[in-house]
């Protein structure tokens, strides 16, 4: 079965990511301007809750899916309803922490109406999520990327309507998303129901299902980890400082993680490719000469965002966010650094081996913890900041020399640039699952 190249199918993710990326600044400039910061530190603060549980309560589900369709020897009508009944289970638990979290919060000024809001949006998020995993197991990047695209585009327009012309504020906000995820739930239900025609049933497949778990937990647990050290800083922040510090560090994050757009359209691709393919030794090379690449990219896109912030962030967000800007710049260097860890971690996922990511970045959690509590009663968000910069390099100097191990490549030769490392994009183009190179 032919496929397209690395380069067109990354580049088709890229688009998608960056129709993502436009979509959230402009939720963000909408939000900040007309909540005001501390109207922005609330939103932000509430929505962390349900990002956090998801990335455990998922159980890694949708990469595990990835990974069983792309082996080829599991009939999928039998994936399929082994991943709606799991979806039942992710979605019932993940309602229940959610609501335990807001309920045994001391001091939370939320309204009852959001946190409902945020509750019945969870089994539209989760059934979203898994049915990407689909998609990318059967290499459709197209339909990735509309899963992925879709709801982020359609809180926009929604963004538009309930929060700044309906001026429903926060609230809108949480209206605006849910109303999104419906939307793509329909979409997910036509192609998976109508178009693909799985076969839905009932029926318990122990097996399948075991199988799904024992892999997805470990990829669950990975997710966790990274996704609590993603966001730890803005639920400590809350605790320890004011509303106001948690909204220029939420925009500071959010100008700064554009860096990241670049891994995300990667390790998509690479992911699905990982678990499609026979040869282990040409992916890995591509992977390697995708990862120098892409740092490349990053530092040049580092740049320009250190140099333009100052600019860019009075002028987008107002200048009640002026204080954004030196966090911006200060922490660009950990998600330039977290960038490698991203590409290369798709590498071992694919393959089965998520587990790499936990062992090198509990460790990085926990530093992250201790230093937010010693720094951030001082200096605030840039406590926050340097706490996070800290995490990130040292979970990730772990990881790079775990990965060298596992796939027998030396550290230095996954860094020595080769002349082929920009011609690959031109030349690249697997034509089936057994080829016989990267090239």
């Amino acid at each position: 079965m032919a496929r397209k190249s690395y380069f067109k199918d990354i580049l088709s993710v890229f688009g998608s990511n960056l129709s993502v990326t436009i979509s959230n600044l402009l939720i963000g400039v909408i939000l900040s301007r007309v909540l005001g910061v501390a109207g922005f530190g609330l939103y932000s603060s509430l929505i962390v809750v349900p990002v956090i549980v998801i990335g455990f309560t998922q159980l890694g589900i949708r990469r595990s899916t990835i990974y069983h369709i792309g082996q080829k020897d599991i009939n999928e009508n039998n994936l399929a309803s082994a991943l709606i009944l799991l979806w039942f289970y992710t979605s019932f638990l993940s309602i229940i922490i959610c609501g335990l979290v807001f309920f045994f919060s001391a001091n939370q000024p939320y309204d009852p109406l959001m946190v409902v809001l945020v509750l019945l949006t969870i089994p539209l998020l989760l059934m979203n999520l898994f049915a990407g995993g689909i998609f990318l197991g059967r290499e459709e990047i197209l339909r990735a990327n509309i899963i992925n695209a879709g709801p982020t585009l359609l809180t926009l327009v929604l963004t538009v309507l309930f929060v700044w012309l309906m001026k429903l504020s926060v609230l809108g906000a949480f209206i605006a998303i849910a109303c999104a995820n419906f939307i793509m739930f329909f979409f997910v239900y036509r192609t998976i129901i109508g178009e693909y025609r799985y076969k839905i049933t009932w029926k318990y497949h122990e097996p399948l299902m075991k199988s799904m778990v024992k892999l997805g937990l470990v990829n669950a647990v990975a997710i966790f980890v990274m996704q609590l050290n993603y966001r730890l800083d803005v639920l400590m922040l809350k605790k320890l400082s004011t509303l106001e510090q948690v909204g220029f560090y939420a925009v500071a994050t959010q100008i700064a993680e554009q860096v990241w757009h670049i891994p995300y359209a990667i390790e998509t691709v690479i992911l699905s490719r990982s678990a499609n393919t026979d040869d282990d030794l040409g992916v890995t090379r591509v992977v390697s000469s995708i990862f120098r690449v892409s740092m490349l990219v990053g530092i040049v896109v580092s740049v320009v965002i250190f140099f333009v912030a100052p600019f860019l962030i009075p002028l987008i967000f107002g200048k009640d966010y002026t204080s954004s800007v030196p966090m911006i710049q200060a922490i660009l260097p950990g998600i330039l650094i977290l960038v490698a860890f991203r590409i290369l971690n798709s590498r071992l996922t694919g393959k089965g081996k998520p587990e790499v990511a936990i062992y090198t970045f509990v460790p990085a959690l926990v530093i992250n913890f201790i230093a937010n509590l010693f720094l951030i009663p001082r200096f605030g968000g840039m406590g926050a900041v340097w706490s996070t910069n800290i995490s990130y390099t040292l979970g990730s100097i772990a990881f790079l020399i775990v990965y060298s191990r596992k796939i027998n490549m030396p550290i230095s030769e996954i860094f020595t640039f080769k002349k082929t490392d920009f011609l690959f994009f031109r030349q690249l183009s697997v034509r089936g699952h057994n080829n016989t190179g990267p090239y």
